[in-house]
């Protein structure tokens, strides 16, 4: 199959675009801020009687998200609102919307310029994590809580406006912030519609009938706004994360009937091989030799055949001696095999392989930003349907570990893939942590909605690694009960042990069922990203359809673990 993944739709570089195409400036606006300020701020002063106009009408007045656009006067205004409820969320939110309208302009050159209130906005932002970490402490040392003294220090001056909440986690300064406008305004763009062979597709997306590479829309950043190498360095992490995340997303997209373990497989190997990664699959007859019983299971019912694919990358001086192993769920489509799902919504199964998109490019990511690190990302591909040959309730298979599992419903098959994929990673690897990526459980989406995954660890330190990656990324998480206490629940009367546990605290028994499959010594986070992986809106820094959720937390974890002292 040959795979049409989107070029990047923008050019960044640091200073003015060059060229003869018409030049607009993006202008990110706060609320009162005055017409006759912001022409003068930027050097534009038709623009004064223009705003003027606009804000007198009150078709325009700067608030958060909201877009004006006025091409013939070189300028796009973009909203943040309030000064003092700025949030990286919502600067990340305002620039997808961004990159989705000026994708549509044609012959124009773009120039992203920052007022100086923007750049105290963010300072400000940065300064707020330390002071509210100091106004919710305990005042556990003295006899009667200053309650006066905490309340004033809560409330904003007079004329302030109400103060955001800092969820975030510092560092937060201006090199993140152009890291993130180039990720947001990449994604905005690109609405992954690939298979739309219509004229207006063909303009937006590189669709199944694009006639012609699109020739990216050049975006010059201001020079002044960091020194150079630090501006260069934060253009490129932004275009590199964006750069996978458009991979990451658009495999995700495709339907079952172009993404099986097949063509998932040659999928893996343009992308090992452009990333300059080693690759091994192993097929049905190699898992067959393995052992992998749980992998096998679940592809009987399917006439294509699974696969187990691992991707390395081990640059020749890396930080730590032992490798981070990622392992990813791919079941390219799931019906729910004999414990068939629901007609409704069937068709979003497509992306039940999101995990194992999320390790194969978080590993190209490192890759081409030759990040230090040795890193084995290790998927396991299948589909699971229905079938003469299908495992059904009751069966029980030998895992690859040597366990012996009862299968009591055939739609909890993403853990009997994961079971072996993390015993061969465990077996062979020894790895420095060991993380592992599904979308497991509808229980998580309930329990989480759509804003954060699920992590549940043993391991203080992964689990507070992961939260602050995820606070920094953006790619939120939540941790939830990793105790054994919950495992009871998965007792088999005939095997080791049955694959479900009953419908209470789903999320947390499915963590403890891959649990029998790891090895006790090793740090290990099980991610539930359910609710994360694909959305029907777009929210905040994440787009409509398959999010890309998680490849800037694994970004960012990598980053973490490279500052340790």
């Amino acid at each position: 199959m040959e795979f049409h993944t989107p070029e990047l739709r923008f050019k960044f570089k640091s200073g003015r675009p060059a060229g003869s195409k018409r030049k607009i400036r993006i202008l990110p606006v706060f609320q009162k801020q005055k017409p006759a300020e912001l022409a003068a701020l930027f050097e534009l002063p038709e623009l004064e009687s223009v705003l003027e106009a606009h804000y007198g009408v009150g078709s325009y007045k700067g608030a958060a998200g909201q877009i004006l656009s006025l091409p013939e006067h070189g300028a796009l205004l973009a909203g943040l609102g309030e000064p003092n409820a700025f949030h990286p969320e919502t600067w990340c939110a305002l620039f997808r919307s961004v990159g989705e309208k000026i994708a549509r302009y044609k012959d124009a050159s773009f120039e992203l310029s920052l007022s100086p209130q923007v750049r105290e906005a963010v300072e400000r932002y940065a300064a707020s994590e330390s002071q509210l970490r100091d106004r919710l402490k305990l005042e556990v040392k003295k006899k009667t809580p200053a309650r006066a003294k905490r309340k004033e220090a809560a409330e904003p001056e007079e004329g302030e406006g109400e103060e955001s909440t800092n969820d975030y986690a510092s560092p937060y300064n201006l090199s993140e912030l152009i890291s993130q406008t180039v990720v947001s305004m990449q994604s905005g763009a690109e609405a992954m519609e690939v298979l739309k062979t219509t004229a207006a597709a063909r303009k937006q997306s590189a669709g199944a009938g694009a006639e012609k590479k699109r020739a990216p829309i050049e975006i010059g950043v201001a020079a002044s706004l960091l020194k150079g190498d630090t501006l260069s360095a934060a253009l490129e992490r932004g275009q590199a994360i964006a750069e996978f995340l458009h991979g990451y997303r658009y495999i995700s997209a495709l339907p079952g009937n172009y993404l099986n373990p097949e063509t998932y497989e040659e999928y893996a190997r343009k992308l090992a091989r452009e990333a300059g990664l080693t690759i091994r699959v192993f097929q049905q007859a190699q898992l067959e030799k393995l052992g992998a019983g749980g992998i096998l299971a679940v592809g009987r019912g399917s006439a294509i055949p699974p696969r187990m694919i691992v991707v390395e990358y081990k640059p020749p001086k890396a930080r730590y001696a032992r490798p981070i192993a990622l392992v990813g769920k791919g079941v390219t489509f799931d019906t729910g095999g004999i414990s068939i799902k629901p007609a409704a919504e069937m068709h979003e199964m497509k992306f039940d392989m999101c995990g194992s998109a999320l390790v194969l490019h978080a590993v190209a990511l490192a890759a081409k930003r030759k990040l230090p690190l040795h890193i084995v990302g290790l998927v396991g591909i299948v589909e699971n349907m229905p079938d003469g040959a299908a495992i059904k309730p009751g069966d029980v298979y030998t895992a690859l570990n040597g366990l012996t599992v009862e299968i009591q419903n055939t739609d909890a098959e993403g853990r009997l893939v994961l079971g072996d994929v993390l015993s061969y990673a465990c077996e062979n690897y020894e790895p420095l942590c060991l993380m592992d990526f599904a979308t497991l459980t509808g229980a998580c989406v309930i329990a989480l909605g759509h804003e954060a995954s699920g992590v549940m660890t043993a391991s203080e330190d992964l689990a507070g690694r992961i939260d602050l990656a995820g606070r920094k990324s953006l790619d939120r998480v939540w941790r939830l009960p990793h105790w054994s206490v919950y495992g009871p629940g998965l007792k088999s009367d005939i095997a080791d042990l049955r694959n479900i546990a009953g419908r209470p605290a789903g999320t947390v028994t499915a963590m403890r069922f891959l649990s029998r499959f790891v090895d006790e010594a090793t740090p290990w986070a099980h991610v539930d990203i359910a609710g994360t992986a694909w959305r029907g809106k777009a929210s905040g820094s994440q787009p409509r359809g398959a999010s890309g959720w998680g490849l800037r937390l694994l970004n960012q974890f990598f980053e973490d673990l490279l500052v340790e002292p």
